[in-house]
């Protein structure tokens, strides 16, 4: 199963986890593990270029059943809030139809990110 936490404080998104793996089918015809790891990665893309933060500055972790993404602060703006909330949109898309391989979680955390 894949799981997806998004964190956001009282104002802002500020991350996202994802681990784990669907198994809805064999590797390279699994189409759940293929529409998350694509909206995992238009996230980064679109903090990257509609939301101005350069990749370096990015605390971002990918590799196989995993990815996290985590902004500081000072990066946190409605630009990104609009991102974020793209992505969640999505998953929760694919939760609805897909619900027996992906769980979403919304974490909210005290004071800052």
């Amino acid at each position: 199963m894949i799981k997806v936490e998004i964190q956001r404080n009282v104002v802002h998104y500020c991350a996202v986890k994802i681990t784990g793996h669907a198994y809805s089918d064999e590797p390279g015809r699994d189409l759940v593990c293929a529409a998350v790891s694509t909206l995992a990665q238009t996230l980064a893309n679109a903090i990257e270029e509609v939301g101005g933060i350069p990749e370096k500055s990015l605390d971002l972790k990918i590799s196989s059943g995993h990815f996290q993404l985590r902004l500081k602060n000072d990066d946190l703006s409605d630009v990104i809030d609009i991102i974020f909330g793209t992505f969640r949109v999505g998953i929760e898309a694919i939760e609805r139809t897909y619900k027996e391989y992906i769980k979403l979680k919304i974490k909210e955390v005290q004071g800052t990110c």
